[in-house]
């Protein structure tokens, strides 16, 4: 659970400026600013230090003995808690930065506020490049998803200035935030029967929950082949279905996998579905099979037998069962991995500190 130390409260390292002129209004700002950021950081800590627990047919269930899908739950909670504390400190200090900026430069606050995070439209032909690249996960025409693809790419910019101003902030003024985060429930996760790279005996086991039909999940795809490269025989990575995708690819490309895997060849069928996943609605797991050059009657014989689908639903089973959520998830030696960013990082972090 979140600490509710005081030396654990989000602490921003900004230079302070001294200015006592108590009709300043940059300090105004500030002062209401530190008392709406101070309202967030009590009422999270009030939320945090909760412990929850239920009594159920005479049973009680609390901490450890809460159900995993619970656990994970109130752990996603505490996640998206301090998310939205780290939020509240990012913009306290970047309002405070503009104030500055606007009473240094003589110059209006909205001024200021347009040069930094002013977003454009983005035109016809940045929402058709952009329809055309991702067509296999968008469940409409290009007409129809015009107006959320360009408020998607509106957000994507918006973000990426906000990080950009962030940056500036850590250069100029030692900006940082300290914040605890959440540890995750360790949990039991099924491995065994399930396709892996790796040593079997690994300090290290990394289990990836995925959808073929997933655009990060490709982009883990590769992450995890060059983790793999790198720490050697002192990881396991351990491969698992979550085909959640609602028009049924991603199951059948799935099962295709597990028919690939019957011909040792799993991992050769993973990366090429991956590496065709803008043309998985228009092809099959059969043709997948083909230009591998796998036995093509064998692999049908597979695809058509229902220990074959039992085992990618068993898969998507245990997956909601641990409460995941969204793909790809990981788990570090059966912690959850709370991945935000640059995946590889993450990543590699997770594994430095599970083989100390």
């Amino acid at each position: 659970m979140v600490s509710t130390q005081r030396q654990n409260l989000p602490i921003v390292a900004y230079q302070t400026r001294k200015d006592h002129t108590t009709g300043n209004p940059t300090m105004s700002l500030a002062r209401a600013l530190v008392s709406s950021l101070l309202l967030i950081l009590l009422s999270a800590n009030t939320i945090a230090a909760e412990s929850p627990g239920f009594r159920y047919g005479g049973e009680v269930y609390a901490g450890k003995k809460l159900p995993t899908a619970l656990q994970q739950k109130l752990f996603e909670l505490e996640v998206q808690l301090n998310q939205q504390r780290r939020q509240a400190v990012d913009e306290y200090a970047i309002e405070r930065y503009m104030t500055e900026r606007a009473e240094r430069e003589k110059r209006p606050l909205s001024e200021i506020q347009n040069e930094l995070f002013a977003i454009p439209d983005p035109d016809d032909e940045t929402l058709k490049s952009f329809y055309d690249a991702n067509q296999a996960r968008i469940p409409g025409s290009f007409e129809e998803m015009k107006g959320q693809i360009a408020d998607y790419l509106r957000s994507q910019l918006r973000q990426r200035r906000v990080s950009a101003v962030l940056d500036l902030l850590k250069k100029e003024k030692g900006y940082e935030v300290y914040l605890t985060e959440p540890e995750a429930p360790i949990v039991e996760v099924a491995t065994k029967g399930y396709p892996f790279k790796g040593n079997a005996d690994a300090k290290v086991t990394i289990v990836e929950f995925a959808d073929y039909q997933c655009p990060h999940c490709k982009d883990a795809a590769g992450v995890m082949n060059n983790l793999v490269k790198r720490y050697g025989d002192k990881i396991r990575v351990v491969f698992r279905d979550f085909p959640v995708n609602r028009s049924g690819i991603s199951r059948k490309v799935a099962e295709g996998a597990v028919c690939a895997e019957e011909q040792g060849r799993f991992w050769d069928f993973h990366d090429l579905a991956f590496e065709r996943q803008s043309y998985l609605k228009a092809i099959t797991p059969a043709q997948l099979a083909e230009e591998l050059g796998l036995d093509l009657p064998r692999f049908e014989a597979c695809l058509g037998k229902e220990t074959t689908r039992t085992r990618v639903s068993a898969s998507l089973e245990e997956g909601r069962a641990l409460g995941i959520s969204a793909t790809p998830t990981f788990y570090i030696n059966g912690r959850q991995l709370h991945a935000h960013g640059d995946l590889e990082p993450v990543l590699t972090e997770a594994i430095e500190r599970a083989l100390r």
